[in-house]
């Protein structure tokens, strides 16, 4: 999944893994599972480390036993992009990117919204998002990949 906060990666993570079938690796689940939901940033870039070795030792595993898996990390950046795609490829040929295409005004208003309505979800408040918007990288064709795209209103649609 390649989008940034609030684009709705993991509402599409999960329509695919219904529609695959697949398993959904979420890393912001896994954290908010084992450390909660509002880490201080030098402890969560610790763990997020440490779960981030875990969810691609996990998902080569359910590769080898020949099921999909959906990885719903973001890959703001080519350089994330490219490495996540050498390390999916060296277990499975057929890679693909679902890249999600938002305005950030909807994306910031999502994210505001479900910091405040889910208590589950990693809290990312204002100051935080716009911290970090100026590191989403859309995908750009000269880096190769097999990307399927889908607007912001994909999900109203279906």
């Amino acid at each position: 999944m390649v989008g940034f906060m609030g684009f709705g990666k993991t509402t599409l993570a999960k329509h695919l893994e219904k529609e695959l079938p697949a398993v959904c690796l979420s890393h912001d689940e896994f954290m908010t599972d084992l450390y909660g939901r509002n880490l201080p940033e030098k402890e969560f870039r610790e763990k997020y480390d440490v779960i981030d070795n875990m969810l691609w030792n996990l998902a080569k595993k359910i590769i080898l036993c020949d099921c999909n898996v959906i990885i719903d990390y973001g890959f703001w950046s080519k350089k994330t992009r490219y490495l996540a795609n050498g390390k999916a490829k060296s277990v499975c040929p057929n890679v693909i990117f679902h890249e999600l295409i938002c305005d950030m005004q909807t994306a910031k208003q999502r994210v505001l919204k479900r910091n405040k309505n889910d208590i589950k979800a990693l809290c990312i408040d204002e100051n935080c998002f716009n911290k970090f918007s100026n590191q989403y990288q859309p995908v750009e064709e000269s880096e190769n990949l097999n990307v399927i795209r889908y607007r912001q209103d994909w999900f109203t649609k279906n």
